[in-house]
């Protein structure tokens, strides 16, 4: 009876990993790339600060897909984990892994903060949120977070367990390990950033709220009204992706088990079940902007018909039959006006 139970929620954690990653992966990257070309290609996004973070937030994600998530879809799908056994993929998946971790939740505060200056009512704090401070902070950040995961491509290594003689990469270091589990993982990955996005979120929503009775350019009011939304929604979504898996790692690794096989399949299957929404994460952030901001849909629609998609039809008409075109002055006019209306 109990074989069959624990086969069950082996084939359950199994199939959580397939059917919740691979949507994850595929959505996550399509997404993510689909922000970084919006946030490229039009001039309010690229001479703003907040969408400087975004954007590297979404490069930053997608890493954390293909590096994490990526790995426990094809051992479940495959069977078969490389990445376990291998030295240097055990070293290299671990510390890309953890690096992305820390950096894009670290780029999510830099962005609330940056939205709660830039909307501020006093005009020194508003002399903060600016592009340069922003590649100064982004590129810090990064530094600073590669080198502080050094250790893990020293602690890392493949080892074999005694009990299940199962290959998996651990940290052999027993004082490392405890501070990943008591720190890193708790504080740097989950409280900082959950009370700093959550603090600064809130007084960016305060100030939003009194720009209506602020004398500022209709433009500007639109373009971070609709930052701030969308990076609200984010926050409140990331909270919930996040806090169920940080709650039961810690439990998992604080609290002794017994060795009950049933016990410590139905761990594993809630493991997948929190690992994967918590990889949501970093797979959502497009689809929340696309649905909680008008703008950004005829943003998106704009960048890639109108910009790409056209142009690259107007290329390829072009070589293979040269044409010349006339357009009146009016309807040059009105497609510019039209195109201003979508882009602001």
């Amino acid at each position: 009876m109990s074989d069959s139970i624990v086969s069950s929620l082996n084939f359950a954690t199994s199939q959580t990993y397939i059917y919740m990653g691979v949507p994850f992966i595929i959505g996550g990257v399509i997404g993510g790339l689909l922000n970084i070309i919006i946030f490229l290609s039009l001039q309010i996004y690229r001479q703003s600060s907040s969408a400087f973070y975004l954007t590297v937030v979404s490069i930053i994600n997608i890493g954390q897909l293909l590096t994490g998530l990526l790995s426990y879809v094809l051992v479940n799908i495959v069977g078969i984990d490389w990445i376990e056994s291998s030295v240097f993929l055990c070293k290299l998946r671990y510390t890309a892994f953890q690096a992305c971790g820390i950096i894009s939740p670290t780029c999510l505060c830099l962005v609330t903060i940056d939205q709660f200056l830039a909307i501020s009512t006093r005009l020194r704090w508003q002399q903060w949120s600016n592009i340069k401070i922003a590649h100064r902070l982004s590129f810090a950040s990064i530094i600073f977070w590669l080198l502080y995961g050094i250790p893990y491509l020293f602690y890392y290594n493949p080892t074999v367990s005694p009990i299940t003689k199962i290959t998996s990469c651990i940290i052999t270091n027993a004082v490392y390990s405890k501070y990943n589990t008591t720190v890193h993982v708790p504080v740097f990955m989950f409280a900082f950033p959950f009370w700093i996005t959550i603090i600064f979120g809130s007084l960016a929503y305060r100030n939003v709220r009194d720009l209506a009775h602020r004398t500022i350019p209709l433009v500007r009011r639109r373009h971070e009204i609709q930052l701030t939304v969308m990076v609200l929604v984010q926050i409140i979504f990331n909270a919930f992706a996040t806090t169920p898996v940080f709650i039961t790692r810690i439990v998992v690794s604080n609290v002794s088990f017994s060795n009950d096989p049933i016990t410590a399949a139905q761990i594993r299957f809630a493991i997948a079940l929190t690992t994967c929404i918590y990889y949501s994460y970093y797979a959502i952030p497009f689809y929340i902007y696309i649905c909680v901001s008008e703008r950004f849909r005829k943003q998106l629609r704009y960048v890639i018909i109108d910009m790409h998609l056209n142009r690259w039809r107007r290329i390829r008409r072009n070589d293979i039959v040269p044409q010349i075109q006339i357009i009146s002055s009016n309807e040059i006019k009105d497609e510019t006006a039209k195109n201003i209306e979508l882009i602001q």
